[in-house]
């Protein structure tokens, strides 16, 4: 079982905070997957469907679970996940409105967190947690 932790009640009051700023719900009107592939296989996509600053959580050395945002000239690009073999555990949700990608070993410190929202209908990356060791 996962620990609840500070990270997680961060980001369900970020969550909370997004859904509640407009009472009007966007829809994507891209499919998931297709961006999901083309998002971790194209730098320049990617660096196109990110919102920058990009909010989130993220362990550094100096602090545990902090709140972050990264910026475009720091990015590092995101690369398909081969999990194959591992003792990683990956948890896809995806809804017509939002797409969490949860990435995570249990009881072992690395949890690494994806939130994925529609912008003018087009996926874009809005949210992340990066806590590991």
């Amino acid at each position: 079982m996962r620990k609840f932790t500070i990270s997680n009640l961060i980001f369900l009051a970020l969550l909370l905070a997004v859904a509640c700023r407009s009472s009007k719900v966007q829809t994507a009107k891209e499919d998931f997957n297709e961006f999901y592939d083309k998002f971790l296989t194209d730098s320049s996509f990617q660096m196109e469907r990110i919102q920058f600053p990009l909010s989130g959580i993220k362990t550094t050395d100096e602090a545990e679970d902090s709140a972050y945002q990264w910026t475009r000239d720091e990015w590092v690009m995101l690369k398909k996940p081969d999990l194959e073999g591992t003792e990683f555990e990956r948890k896809l949700q995806v809804s017509d409105t939002l797409a969490t990608d949860e990435i995570f070993t249990e009881n072992a410190g690395f949890y690494f967190k994806m939130v994925y929202e529609p912008v003018k209908k087009k996926w874009h990356l809005v949210y992340m947690v990066d806590s590991g060791l």
